[in-house]
């Protein structure tokens, strides 16, 4: 009888196996896992050089994991099995609290040298800038993560960088600008929603109360939460960490905007946005993208190289014109909209995907005011900071 037991369940796995190995084999490759919110694999090249360097074997292994049939239901069964065997370091995230995941940046992860070349690259172009805005005009926000913020929810022995101290060192270098510190205030509400829980990004919440402490600092007047109309526009978002996880178990995120009580959403009226000089939109919002997977690209559609938003409001013509310049990551993009109607106009700038001189970009646009926006693991990461002065 065991003899027999031992026979079927042989056979049950050489069957799962052959199904996998040839479903694999006949199904059409897939380009993109939504899921997993990347690009999977394509099948290598076969070539000598490939052969005798190793890279054919590498890439097909890749490719073999990648289009292997039914990938995202092995992901979410292998996730279970380890979450039930209480392994919470899973595909290079934490499994908090609360239904929080959390990013796994280690001290390992953080190239000192990209740190401080960054640093001093934001030092020399506040400098450089100094010329056409006034000094105290020119502000940093970083931005902390929710590793820092809401470490009580973290899972024991985590282990993260320490960005206090990278935050702090950023600081000090920025001693004659304005650095916005936004730790404490976000530290005070750490137990709200201020961070997604399957998405590494702030929310709404998060960034308006990031947007109060810019407006104490820069002296532009910040309207008050109570008076303002919040509306929920999706409640079905799982993110970034969601894609590296696949926790059947995860909850459902919600994205929120502002806005006024007669208007609606800040950066929905009485602005023209333009992206990368070509396409012309009538809002921050990109509402087709609350029907795919990465829904926080809701604002702005995602990240582009360049997007210039004129205030359309009108004014009066005697009062100067006031002129952001945002050199940010995607942290931004939730941010932004908040100041729709503070400027005259707003350039976004993404230094992934823009290479134009930026002292040129400052005079060229009558830019009156700077903000630096970063998440800090972004920034201690980020290698194309340096375009801010190269050929300056």
């Amino acid at each position: 009888m065991l003899k027999k037991i031992r026979e079927m369940v042989v056979m049950v796995f050489l069957s799962v196996l052959a199904f996998v190995s040839v479903g694999s084999l006949i199904a059409k490759d897939r380009e993109f896992s939504p899921n997993e919110n990347r690009y999977l694999e394509e099948k290598p090249k076969l070539s000598l050089d490939n052969i005798m360097s190793g890279k054919f074997q590498e890439d097909l292994e890749n490719y073999l994991r990648d289009q292997v049939i039914g990938r995202d239901a092995w992901i979410t069964v292998k996730t279970g099995v380890e979450k039930a065997s209480g392994n919470t370091d899973i595909s290079g995230a934490y499994v908090g609290k609360d239904g929080y995941d959390f990013e796994k940046i280690t001290p390992e992860d953080v190239d000192d040298t990209l740190f401080h070349r960054n640093v001093q690259t934001v030092s020399d172009f506040f400098t450089e800038a100094s010329d056409a805005v006034e000094p105290e005009r020119l502000s940093f926000l970083l931005v902390p993560t929710s590793g820092l913020v809401m470490e009580n929810k973290l899972p024991k022995n985590a282990r993260l960088f320490d960005q206090a101290k990278y935050i702090d060192e950023v600081q000090q270098a920025m001693e004659n600008y304005d650095f916005i510190d936004v730790r404490q205030e976000l530290t005070a509400h750490k137990d709200d929603y201020i961070y997604y829980r399957t998405d590494h990004h702030w929310t709404t919440d998060g960034a308006y109360i990031a947007y109060e402490k810019w407006c104490e600092s820069t002296g532009e007047a910040c309207p008050d939460k109570s008076e303002l109309e919040q509306k929920v526009v999706t409640d079905r978002f799982r993110g970034s960490l969601y894609s590296k996880i696949l926790d059947a178990d995860s909850a459902y995120d919600s994205i929120v905007t502002y806005g006024s009580k007669d208007k609606g959403a800040f950066g929905s009226f009485d602005c023209t946005i333009t992206i990368d000089g070509k396409e012309t939109r009538n809002s921050c919002f990109d509402e087709a993208k609350l029907a795919e997977k990465d829904k926080y690209a809701y604002f702005f559609g995602g990240n582009y190289g360049e997007v210039h938003i004129e205030n359309t409001g009108g004014k009066d013509a005697e009062e100067p014109q006031k002129n952001l310049l945002v050199i940010k990551d995607s942290f931004a993009n939730s941010f932004v909209p908040f100041l729709t109607q503070d400027f005259d106009n707003i350039y976004m700038i993404d230094l992934r995907y823009y290479n134009d001189n930026m002292q040129e970009y400052l005079k060229g646009h009558n830019i009156t005011d700077v903000l630096v926006l970063y998440n800090i693991s972004n920034f201690v990461s980020d290698r194309n900071i340096y375009k801010l002065t190269d050929g300056v």
